[in-house]
C-alpha cells in the first residue's frame, strides 16, 4: 500500500481515508502531528488512489484487516486510529476485529450504518453499469464539501477519485451500504472522540450522536461550518479539538 509517513515518537497515529479519497486528505493532519514530533502515517487503501493495483477483496472487513496487517508488518504495536467517512467504518471494523491494535479512536464524518442502504446499493449498481470517469466521480467529490473548494483543488480531488479501480469503487460502495456496526459499538472500550460536520448530508450529527450513545464514554463534537470533510473545511477548529485528544495517547500525555 502507498503510504505518507511523518517520523516521530510513538504510539503511531494512523489515518484511514474515505470512499474515493486518498492519504492526501489527511496530509495536513500528518503535518501538524509531525510538528509535535508525533509518528503519523496515512495509507491509500487497497483499490484506491496509488494503491489501486492492490488486490481485493474491498469490503469493509477486508480493508480493516489490510490496515491491521500493514501495522503488523511495520511493527507499530498499538496505534491511535483516525477514520474519516468510509474510513471511519473501516476503523470501526478494525477495532472490533482487532481490539488489541488500537488504544484511542477518532471517528470523523462517519456512522454505524447507512440510512438508506437500498439507495446506496442502487448508486453502486449505477457505478458498476457506467464508465468510471469525471462524470461518475463529480457527484461523489461534490458531496465531500459544504462549499466547493478552488477549481484546481476540485480537479485534484477528481483525479484522486478516478484513480480508484472500478472494481474497488463498486465493491466498497456495496459493502459500505450494507455495513452495520451499531449493535456492536458497545464492545469498543477505548477512549473515543467523534467529530461530525453540521452540514454533512451523508453522515449527519445525528449519526454521531447515535454512535456516541453506544460507545461507552465517547464524546461528540460538531463543527458548525463543515460538511463531510471537516479536517479540510475547518482545519483550525478541527485540530484544536482533535490534537489534544490524540496526544492523550502519548507516553507523557502532556498538552501541546
Amino acid at each position: 500500500m502507498h503510504i505518507i509517513e511523518r517520523p516521530g515518537k510513538g504510539p503511531a497515529v494512523v489515518c484511514i481515508h474515505g470512499y474515493c479519497q486518498s492519504s492526501t486528505y489527511w496530509e495536513p493532519t500528518l503535518n501538524r502531528l509531525a510538528e509535535r514530533d508525533v509518528h503519523a502515517l496515512a495509507m491509500d487503501l487497497p483499490g484506491f488512489a496509488q494503491s489501486a493495483a492492490e488486490r481485493g477483496p474491498y469490503d469493509m472487513e477486508a480493508l480493516a484487516d489490510a490496515v491491521d496487517a500493514l501495522c503488523e508488518r511495520r511493527g507499530l504495536g498499538r496505534i491511535v486510529l483516525i477514520g474519516g467517512s468510509m474510513g471511519g467504518v473501516v476503523a470501526e471494523h478494525l477495532v472490533l476485529r482487532h481490539p488489541k491494535r488500537v488504544s484511542r479512536l477518532l471517528l470523523v464524518a462517519t456512522g454505524a450504518f447507512t440510512a438508506d442502504p437500498a439507495g446506496a446499493l442502487a448508486r453502486a449498481d449505477s457505478i458498476a453499469a457506467g464508465e468510471w470517469n469525471d462524470a461518475a466521480v463529480e457527484p461523489i467529490v461534490k458531496g465531500f464539501f459544504r462549499h466547493p473548494p478552488r477549481p484546481e483543488e476540485v480537479a485534484r480531488y477528481h483525479h484522486i477519485a478516478r484513480s480508484a479501480s472500478g472494481q474497488a469503487a463498486v465493491e466498497a460502495a456495496r459493502s459500505n451500504a450494507t455495513s452495520r456496526t451499531l449493535e456492536r459499538l458497545g464492545e469498543i472500550r477505548i477512549p473515543t472522540l467523534i467529530i461530525q460536520g453540521r452540514h454533512d448530508r451523508a453522515r449527519t450529527p445525528e449519526h454521531g450522536a447515535l454512535m456516541c450513545q453506544h460507545i461507552p464514554g465517547a464524546r461528540l463534537e460538531v463543527l458548525e461550518n463543515s460538511g463531510h470533510t471537516p479536517q479540510l473545511e475547518e482545519p483550525e477548529a478541527f485540530h484544536q479539538i482533535a490534537l489534544p485528544f490524540l496526544h492523550q495517547g502519548s507516553p507523557d500525555g502532556a498538552p501541546w
